[in-house]
């Protein structure tokens, strides 16, 4: 809503160009949160107020915390100071920044002749255990031609010395000690072929037993059933009412 400009004190009466304008209110969109209002000096809370009655129109901003009003001329003064103030604040800032960023330098200058000297000390470590490993697997060739050497000779010493026996030669003949030990073996008193055998034929006759029964239980089961599963019946009148136990007498 328009405000008359009478109204308004503190504002300054010089009318800024259209340019002018729009850079203002840039410069203020950014700055805003840090301009300073000089009636009540709080931060941060100048906000956009409409414009006069004038001819032409001029700009108003105006401070929450206070209500003070103020035109475009007296806020462009109020962003230029802030401005200032800033660039003062900046400028100890960025040569101290610079003092820390050299001083940061000189102090990892000689942690890099540092890494170099453990770069150098590494590689020259890598250098010996490659050459340990080279070493080391040129005596293990080594060993393994001599092993497969020795193993050839191994294997032809073996087959001239004991060559295998063909399959049509005799068996040896065996030692009166192995025969000796043979007729103790028959003439001990545990030693009964007959009761052997006797063993032998009962184990033999109860298996074919047995497959007799399952055959038998087989053909049973498979055979269709009867008429009257094996069963006598006796048919008894109801009128006659005869005891159960001259029923069953009568079976």
């Amino acid at each position: 809503m328009p405000i008359d400009s009478n109204g308004l004190q503190g504002s300054a009466n010089h009318s800024l160009s259209t340019e002018e304008v729009d850079s203002l209110l840039s410069t203020f969109s950014k700055e805003r949160k840090r301009l300073i209002c000089p009636n009540c000096n709080q931060q941060g809370h100048f906000r956009r107020h409409g414009s006069t009655k004038s001819d032409p129109p001029h700009l108003l901003f105006r401070c929450v915390s206070c209500g003070k009003c103020f035109q475009a001329a007296s806020m462009r003064h109020i962003i230029h100071d802030s401005c200032q103030e800033q660039s003062q604040i900046q400028a100890p800032t960025d040569i101290e920044e610079t003092r820390s960023f050299q001083e940061n330098n000189n102090t990892h200058t000689p942690t890099t002749h540092s890494s170099q000297n453990d770069l150098q000390t590494l590689l020259d470590t890598i250098q010996r255990l490659t050459q340990e490993l080279q070493q080391a697997r040129a005596e293990i060739n080594s060993l393994r031609s001599q092993t497969d050497k020795l193993q050839q000779q191994l294997l032809q010493q073996t087959q001239t010395a004991d060559p295998f026996p063909s399959l049509n030669q005799q068996p040896p003949c065996r030692s009166p000690e192995a025969m000796t030990q043979m007729s103790n073996i028959e003439s001990a008193p545990w030693h009964e072929p007959a009761k052997i055998q006797r063993i032998k034929d009962n184990l033999i006759a109860t298996r074919n037993q047995r497959r007799l029964q399952r055959q038998e239980a087989a053909a049973r089961f498979l055979q269709p059933p009867s008429d009257n599963q094996g069963f006598q019946s006796i048919y008894v009148r109801t009128k006659a009412r005869v005891p159960i136990g001259q029923v069953r007498s009568r079976l």
